[in-house]
C-alpha cells in the first residue's frame, strides 16, 4: 500500500495549486494507494507559540489537528505540498503548519529520539503557482522553504511543478500544465513502486 500525504497550502479550495495537486495524484493513480488530504487553512491548526516544550519532551504539547497530521506524515511514503506564492514564499496558512513541525525537528535533531515521525525515507514533490508571469527563478525562495520542510519530514524532493501567470490563464485552462502534472505523478508512481520492490 502506498500512502500519500497531500498538503494543500492555499486558503482557496479547488483553485490553481489544488487543481495541479489533483492532476499529480491522478498521475500516481488510485491503485493500491491511500491519499490523506491535509488543508493548511484548517481552523483547527494553531500557531506555534514558541514554548520550547518540544525541546524537552520530543513532542508538541498543543492538542489540535496537528496531532493527526503528524501521524499522517509518519505513515506517508510520499509527501506532496502545493501552494500559491505570496510575497515570495508559502501562504501564511502553510507557514503555520510548517512552523508546527518544529516539534519534529526538535525531537529528531535536539533530543535524537523522534517520537513523532520515523526517520525512514520518503519521496517529496512540490507544486507552486504565481499570479503574474514570472521566470522560474521567482519560485526559488518558496522552494527553499518547502525543501527544509520536506527534509524535516525526511522526504527528499524528487521533482517540482511551478506555474506562473495564473491570473491571466487559470490552471484549468492550461492543458500543457495539466498534462505535465499528470506526467510528474506517473514519475512519482514509478519511483515509489521501484522502492517498494526493493523492500
Amino acid at each position: 500500500m502506498i500512502r500519500i500525504a497531500a498538503v494543500y497550502g492555499s486558503p482557496r479550495r479547488n483553485q490553481n495549486s489544488d487543481l495541479l495537486m489533483s492532476k499529480v495524484l491522478e498521475g500516481i493513480g488510485s491503485d493500491n494507494t491511500i491519499v490523506t488530504k491535509i488543508y493548511a487553512s484548517s481552523p483547527d491548526i494553531q500557531h506555534c507559540n514558541s514554548c520550547s516544550r518540544c525541546f524537552k519532551e520530543a513532542q508538541c504539547i498543543i492538542k489540535d489537528d496537528m496531532q493527526d497530521i503528524y501521524t499522517t506524515f509518519d505513515k506517508a511514503d510520499i509527501v506532496i505540498t502545493a501552494t500559491p506564492v505570496y510575497f515570495n514564499t508559502v501562504t501564511s496558512h502553510l507557514k503555520k503548519l510548517i512552523d508546527r513541525c518544529q516539534a519534529v525537528w526538535a525531537s529528531r535533531y535536539v533530543l535524537t529520539e523522534s517520537r513523532i515521525i520515523e526517520r525512514r525515507p520518503r519521496l517529496g514533490f512540490v507544486i507552486c503557482t504565481a499570479g503574474p508571469q514570472q521566470e522560474e527563478e521567482y519560485f526559488d525562495c518558496t522552494i527553499k522553504t518547502l525543501d527544509i520542510f520536506h527534509k524535516c519530514l525526511n522526504a527528499r524532493i524528487t521533482g517540482k511543478l511551478v506555474l506562473s501567470n495564473v491570473d491571466n490563464v487559470h490552471a484549468k485552462d492550461n492543458e500543457a500544465a495539466l498534462k505535465e502534472a499528470v506526467r510528474e505523478g506517473k514519475k512519482l508512481r514509478k519511483m515509489i513502486d521501484e522502492i517498494k520492490k526493493l523492500k
